[in-house]
């Protein structure tokens, strides 16, 4: 028997251009990468900052800025309390309207997306004492108008925070060290009782040194604590004291101690193994104490800054600079680390009227508080440090590129012949093939069809999918003890109205529940990912109050990552138009209680609510022209109808809802609602250009209990209702039904034509919420004001976040 042998198998003609075709698409592959590694830092959004060689930055005046301030105590959530001087009646806010203007030049005005930009992907550490954590608010202030950051401090001390930017990846924190050396409270009363302490002049604070590795720029700054009485120790041995008036113990003054511990703390920076960042030491921050010291009397009530001819840097501030500025140029010449010096020292000389003084608490309060002519207000003078930082990090920015990577082009396109010559070599090292020219096509095709492509990375987050049996209209409401998710303290967008905790709501137990549909549990909100989900897109809102209510409730949630701009064509509060600029994204909404063109005839009417003409076939423009720009609307409607209308279609008067009017028909409010929302919806799918997505937001119940909304009606629970305990009825439920009819034929209308149409149903979860309106805490209790109780809209927080969950799952379907 003959030995077998494998069968080779059929032979076929290779392609001549196969491997030259994989080195080419290579080739393009590690181009495309190259040009993005070279050269797109070089095209970045934002142009590099740069001042004259002849601008000082430390010297300078003062001048008037109308523009001014940049935030209020109303937009920024981490003003300390004690710095908080516009919430606690300061009466003259001129001190906001002035800026720095350097000799030789003027500052770039501090722009937070810029800055964001400038530090994507970084982390800045603030070294120091309370004056340390002013800077770092005012800069969180600062940065408010792009982003509000996430705690991620490891704990509850507001001495070591850490805050997160998720867009720009961008930490924060603040170390507390106020001698910067390694200090512990010997007496807590001591000699002048502010204490007593030991100071470990050559031991540096390991509590901020030990962390310094791990961030890219540190800003470092002491002074105020040295003049607390204090032992000296050098080596663990006592050396002296300031102020300790203990016998045979040399008083080597608080100057000794100031440049020791500034000293060591330098050097400790300079020989951080591993330490790659940059430092900026900020300059003492001068106090302006007048007719009397802290602690007896001292007090600051200037109202204007200083010209720099009008006063001096004089006594102990004088001392401490001049030791900051020695030890720097000395730290600087070790070149152990790159320092820069953050010079605000005459500057703030000259503002005697940017500190709280008396107005850091309540004047009613019974405190055990002294002036305070140390800190800065914020808004105020302050600010301008994270000018200066904001200036002194791009010249770092263009400094770095051009040091560490050389010249852009250069590199590109040594890079590029680089390139090149390896595609030459591959091509020369092709395997071999057979003689005549032919490969086997069976072993070749499996190869190939078998090596499927790597899988892309994993989006940053997943898709959202829920069961098929979910029914998210129907459920119940269940505890959450982790709500709510905001505050009126966290979120500037609340309407008044339906500010409950802001007016005295005494029961707070409404914001404890979220919805749980039928067989599914919903995802929490995750302001982040939802505006991921949008990121680039356009979204607007349709409709009366309970629209803007709904837009509110929405920005409030969001109002974790990033604030909006208002970039509004108008101040009318009923067609707001909100920019995130991170995420490129656009809110607006379009006030139109009816959906349809209406006009107010007779602002009294028949029941005092005035009289309308509603023109039931003609879409209110006011909305429908510019939605064809928007990738998402939510439209809604309900509660307008209810008012006294004259009914056209064709221009010609058809009937009336409660009009009393002889010979015209009373077709009452169903027939105007259903015929308002056909239109609409009509002329949504008519719309030409508009390829976006609409959302029905089905009718919102009100909670009335004995006695109507103008006849002492009210909505006195306190808990939710369950799903067994009531039902809807009544006019809801016609309103209801009358939507879902109209959107099932708007629907399929708009399958055909290519427009989505998507059914936000939440009746049903919010029939069951009596206890989520503001009642009577719209407003004040002793306020003269003729205001029924609103069981229509919703507190916010409050239940109404539920619909922006519902938004936030079916944008990620």
């Amino acid at each position: 028997m003959k030995p077998s042998y494998p069968v080779k198998p059929p032979l076929r003609r290779q392609q001549s251009g196969h491997g030259v075709g994989k080195v080419v698409l290579l080739s393009a592959v590690v181009l495309v990468l190259l040009v993005k590694i070279f050269l797109l830092p070089y095209t970045r959004r934002y142009p590099p900052i740069g001042l004259p060689e002849n601008c000082d930055l430390s010297k300078g005046e003062w001048v008037r800025d109308p523009d001014a301030p940049y935030y209020t105590n109303k937009t920024c959530f981490t003003i300390q309390e004690h710095q908080n001087c516009m919430k606690y009646g300061r009466p003259d806010l001129d001190f906001l309207k002035w800026r720095w203007q350097p000799e030789g030049c003027d500052l770039p005005r501090f722009d937070a997306a810029w800055f964001l930009h400038l530090v994507r992907g970084k982390s800045l550490a603030f070294v120091g004492d309370s004056l340390a954590r002013n800077q770092m608010q005012s800069l969180m202030c600062l940065l408010s108008g792009v982003e509000r950051p996430q705690d991620m401090s490891d704990s509850k001390d507001d001495n070591f925070k850490r805050m997160f930017y998720p867009t720009y990846r961008v930490t924060i924190s603040i170390f507390w060290s106020p001698f910067l050396v390694k200090a512990q409270l010997a007496d807590t009363d001591g000699p002048n009782h502010t204490g007593l302490w030991n100071l470990y002049l050559d031991e540096v604070d390991e509590k901020w040194a030990s962390q310094l590795h791990k961030f890219d720029y540190v800003i470092i700054s002491d002074g105020n604590w040295f003049t607390r009485p204090s032992l000296f120790y050098e080596q663990k041995k006592l050396v002296g004291c300031h102020y300790c008036l203990i016998e045979n113990v040399t008083d080597l003054t608080l100057h000794y101690s100031h440049r020791m511990a500034f000293r060591t703390a330098l050097r400790a920076i300079n020989g951080l193994a591993g330490f790659k960042g940059k430092v900026f030491v900020r300059s003492i921050s001068p106090s302006h104490f007048e007719n009397g010291e802290w602690n007896k009397g001292g007090n600051c009530k200037r109202k204007r800054p200083y010209r720099s001819n009008e006063t001096t840097l004089e006594s102990l501030d004088r001392e401490f600079y001049e030791q900051q500025l020695e030890e720097f140029r000395q730290a600087e010449r070790e070149q152990g680390v790159r320092m820069r010096l953050l010079d605000t020292t005459q500057a703030m000389l000259l503002r005697p009227d940017g500190h709280p003084s008396r107005y850091g608490h309540s004047i009613h309060e019974s405190v055990a508080m002294y002036n305070d002519c140390v800190h800065w207000c914020l808004p105020g003078p302050i600010d301008m440090w994270n000018q200066l930082l904001f200036l002194m990090l791009g010249e770092l920015r263009i400094w770095g590129y051009h040091h560490a990577h050389g010249n852009p082009r250069t590199l590109f396109f040594s890079a590029l012949l680089l390139l090149l010559v390896l595609a030459i070599i591959s091509c020369c090292n092709q395997p071999p093939l057979p003689s005549d020219n032919y490969e086997h096509s069976s072993s070749s095709a499996s190869s190939l069809s078998s090596s499927s492509p790597s899988p892309p990375p994993p989006p940053r987050y997943p898709s959202i999918g829920l069961p098929r049996e979910c029914d998210i209209s129907q459920g119940e409401w269940v505890r959450d003890p982790d709500a709510p998710y905001y505050t009126n303290q966290t979120c500037f967008t609340i309407q008044e109205h339906q500010n409950c905790m802001k007016y005295g709501r005494p029961d707070m137990d409404f914001l404890k529940w979220r919805w749980r549909p039928a067989a599914c549990e919903l995802p929490r909100f995750d302001a982040a990912w939802f505006l991921e989900l949008v990121r680039g897109k356009s979204l607007a809102f349709v409709g009366d109050s309970l629209a803007r209510n709904h837009m509110q409730s929405l920005m409030c949630l969001l109002s974790k990552v990033e604030y909006p701009k208002d970039i509004s064509d108008t101040t009318d509060e009923n067609f707001k138009r909100m920019f995130y600029t991170a995420y490129n994204f656009t809110i607006s909404t379009f006030w139109s209680p009816f959906l349809v063109k209406a006009q107010e005839a007779d602002t009294d009417g028949p029941n005092h609510t005035g009289l309308w003409n509603l023109y039931l076939d003609e879409v209110d423009d006011n909305w429908a022209s510019p939605i064809r720009e928007f990738d998402y609307v939510i439209v809604s409607d309900g509660n307008w109808f209810t008012r006294p209308a004259m009914f056209y279609e064709k221009g010609e008067l058809v009937g009336c809802h409660f009009c009393l009017v002889d010979n015209v028909t009373d077709l009452t409010l169903r027939y105007s609602h259903r015929m308002a929302f056909r239109t609409a919806l009509r002329a949504i799918t008519e719309l030409d250009g508009f390829g976006g997505k609409v959302f029905l937001r089905t009718v919102s119940p009100s909670h009335f209990e004995n006695g109507e909304w103008n006849k002492g009606g009210n909505c006195v629970r306190t808990r939710p209702f369950r799903g067994n305990e009531t039902r809807l009825e009544g006019l809801d439920l016609e309103f209801y039904e009358a939507q879902m009819e109209e959107f099932r034929e708007a629907e399929r209308v708009g399958r055909a034509k290519g427009v989505e149409l998507k059914m936000l149903d939440t009746t049903g979860a919010m029939l069951l919420r009596p206890d989520g309106h503001p009642s009577r805490y719209g407003h004040w209790a002793h306020e003269n004001v003729t205001l029924y109780n609103d069981c229509v809209h919703w507190c916010l927080p409050g239940p109404i976040d539920m619909w922006n969950t519902l938004l936030f799952l079916m944008l990620g379907e």
